[in-house]
């Protein structure tokens, strides 16, 4: 028997047939969430057909929901897939068709549309689609990598919880829609996974990658880097936690770089991230203050649905934190969690991208996921159809019925 074998059977088919459960929970719960969230966008649409609801920078043009698939491609997706379909566009200082400058497209991470272009260009597949197809593959490579994680800390029944946690978390629907959360949830899961089994290289280069996918890959990078850091001065793994030193920030620092260079400076590239996007470092200001007028009732928004549901989000997330530190799970797990929570609750955004923006801090899901292992399985599908449902309401209900951001 070769090493590349176990039991006579290929490396390779053991792991895809060991992941083949999570997957299709992770699958079946994410089909319950959606139809729900159908059924609010046809009612929400019966109510009020000619509705706007958000202004979409990427046309200069208000637009409403007609179908839970316009929620799907909605603001930050109308960028995706217009980048997947045009590009990065034509030279600075110009404007395309809608009147919108070029250099605004650079403000969007690449990887996620440099990977839908070459589907879009081919005959009858739309941008849409093309980016549909980019987001539900990485969604089932996000699903693998969590359930190899649950499997590593724990077992094989928690890997799959896992999976089935991150396919309920309150903002899900992201996952299957033109965003980039399930592609750095993929790169980020691979990566932690990685990390923990001592590949190094690997670590160091899907941690490089997650730079060109996002700007809160700065969690992972510092991770990796760090549990890099620490192999090298133990003397362990040889060359090879240097390399991931090295590949971790590549890819974060070369396209920031290439954006500055491209607007003539860096502080031109977070001068349009500050005044057009709305989007800055603030230290907490915005999210604190949220927080306060919610708890204490400071202001006539407080008692908005939308900022109640998720500054109780943010209080469930910072619970599953403390939880997970207190069940001493392995520290990169925790870290990586915790320095997502900073980057999320420290930029300034409103309140109800806040689900969104932790959504790839999947780790915390390690508490819940290891309580729904232990429970009887038919307390576990209960448990699990009731969040897929739960889920799916909150899909539907913060586009079409709050009409706030996703």
């Amino acid at each position: 028997m070769t090493t590349a074998e176990v039991g006579g059977e290929p490396r390779w088919r053991a792991a895809v047939r060991d992941a083949i459960p999570a997957i299709g929970i992770y699958i079946f719960l994410r089909l319950i969430s959606l139809e729900v969230m159908s059924v609010l966008a046809r009612y929400s649409h019966a109510q009020d057909p000619t509705k706007q609801v958000y202004p979409d920078g990427s046309t200069n043009q208000w637009r409403g929901y007609t179908s839970s698939l316009d929620a799907l491609v909605s603001w930050d997706a109308r960028w995706y897939t217009m980048i997947a379909g045009q590009g990065i566009g034509g030279p600075l200082g110009a404007v395309d068709a809608s009147g919108v400058p070029y250099e605004h497209r650079l403000m969007f991470f690449p990887l996620y549309p440099w990977l839908a272009r070459p589907l879009a260009q081919l005959p009858f597949v739309s941008p849409v689609a093309a980016c549909m197809v980019v987001s539900l593959i990485s969604a089932i490579a996000a699903a693998w990598g969590l359930y190899l994680i649950g499997r590593h800390v724990h077992d094989h029944r928690v890997g799959i919880m896992l999976a089935a946690a991150w396919a309920v978390a309150p903002a899900a629907m992201t996952q299957n829609g033109a965003f980039s959360e399930s592609l750095f949830t993929a790169l980020a899961a691979w990566a932690l996974w990685a990390v923990l089994t001592e590949r190094w290289v690997l670590a160091g280069a899907l941690a490089g990658l997650s730079g060109l996918s996002r700007p809160t890959a700065a969690a992972l990078i510092g991770v990796v880097g760090l549990a890099a850091l620490i192999a090298a001065i133990r003397r362990r793994g040889g060359w090879r936690p240097y390399a991931a030193m090295l590949l971790a920030p590549a890819g974060l620092l070369g396209y920031v770089g290439y954006a500055s260079h491209r607007l003539g400076g860096v502080d031109r590239y977070f001068d349009i991230h500050e005044n057009t996007f709305g989007a800055w470092w603030d230290y907490g200001t915005s999210t604190s203050k949220v927080v306060w007028d919610v708890m204490l009732g400071n202001s006539e928004d407080a008692g908005k649905p939308i900022r109640v549901l998720n500054v109780l989000i943010l209080f469930g997330f910072l619970i599953l934190l403390a939880m997970l530190f207190a069940n001493r799970a392995p520290w990169v797990l925790s870290v990586y969690a915790l320095a997502t929570l900073v980057l999320a609750a420290g930029s300034h955004a409103h309140i109800s991208m806040m689900g969104r923006h932790l959504l790839p801090a999947f780790t915390v899901l390690l508490v819940p996921a290891v309580a729904l292992a232990r429970t009887s399985t038919r307390n576990m599908v209960i448990l699990l159809g009731s969040l897929a449902v739960l889920s799916g309401w909150y899909a539907g209900w913060l586009p079409f019925i709050s009409g706030q951001a996703i």
